[in-house]
């Protein structure tokens, strides 16, 4: 059977299945989808848990062999988590997966953690058999349009009430990064606002109470100030600030001066450009400065390069993301 993120939580509420597969890039939906299957879980009496993973993506076959056809020393039930999320299942792994889950074992429960299903694993025969004896759940991202609803209805969880234009002028910070959304409203449940939160309290909120915030960072940068942008940078990192957020605010200030730049290079004239992106009239001058220095051209090759720091912030690709940054950061100013 197969069932969507919403359908999930619904389809806990009943009886389990024996084997789960949860598909998708998504880190926070997906998270949260394996937290409910994870308590739904330990409340049907699955009390021990168990994670086959290898660096390299590769389960031992005969591990979990034993896993699944060992009865647990512990006479307790068994919630076993394997993750495919690097490499898909090898030929005999595959090969173990569709004879267990022809007849599974009553007293273990199999979460399959993969990323984005490709077409290799839905043609496969241990998938198949799996789609119709156990639960397929895929995790879609969350369209832009559908974002300041997603977000109302995640602080509502904090019991927070959003305005529809702050939960709007979040989303557009964000630009569709859940785990940033997600963050900023975790931070707001933390200040323990006592009233409807509106944009202003937002503004306050993105702007950050702690020394520096990122608004801070993108303006040392696009003010040419190397030693002041490292330091900010570094007291974010101190500060506990996510590296996530501090990507997103680099690439936001990036799309918009790759845009203002292209406007240039077809004609516009800077009045045109800063009202249309309504960028106010304190920032004007380092904008200006600023793409005197850089094209769209480079702009967009610092975009390729933030995507690739957050492959790595997402654990697609080996290396420090804080110094992932500090090269992006050096290569702005």
């Amino acid at each position: 059977m197969k069932l969507n993120f919403q359908q999930l939580e619904q389809h806990l509420t009943k009886k389990l299945a024996a084997v789960y597969l949860i598909g998708g890039d998504d880190p926070i939906l997906k998270l949260e989808a394996m937290q409910m299957l994870r308590k739904a879980a330990r409340q049907h009496g699955f009390s021990e848990r168990i994670r086959l993973q290898s660096e390299s993506g590769l389960i031992d076959e005969s591990e979990l062999y034993t896993t699944l056809y060992s009865p647990s020393l512990s006479a307790e039930k068994i919630l076993l988590e394997l993750d495919f999320r690097n490499k898909a299942p090898a030929k005999a792994i595959a090969a173990i997966l569709e004879s267990y889950i022809a007849k599974p074992a009553s007293d273990i429960l199999t979460l399959i953690d993969m990323s984005k299903l490709e077409d290799t694993t839905t043609r496969s025969a241990w998938y198949k058999a799996l789609e119709k004896s156990g639960i397929v759940v895929t995790i879609w991202p969350i369209a832009r349009e559908q974002l300041p609803q997603w977000i109302i209805a995640r602080a509502k969880k904090y019991k927070m009430t959003l305005q529809t234009d702050a939960a709007a002028l979040l989303a557009d910070y964000v630009e569709g990064n859940l785990t940033a959304a997600a963050q900023t409203i975790e931070k707001i449940y933390l200040l323990k606002p006592d009233k409807l939160i509106d944009t202003t309290f937002i503004q306050a909120v993105l702007a950050d109470e702690s020394h520096f915030s990122i608004f801070d960072l993108t303006e040392a940068m696009i003010h040419d100030n190397p030693s002041r942008t490292m330091h900010i940078l570094e007291t974010l990192r101190l500060d506990g600030t996510e590296p996530v957020i501090v990507l997103w605010g680099i690439a936001r200030e990036l799309r918009l001066l790759a845009g203002i730049s292209q406007q240039q290079s077809a004609g516009s004239s800077w009045d045109e450009t800063f009202k249309k992106h309504r960028i106010f009239a304190r920032r004007q001058p380092g904008l200006r400065r600023f793409l005197g220095r850089f094209s769209a051209q480079q702009c967009q090759a610092c975009l390729v390069h933030a995507a690739d720091i957050d492959t790595i912030l997402k654990g697609g690709k080996k290396g420090n993301g804080w110094e992932a940054l500090q090269m992006l950061c050096l290569r702005l100013v």
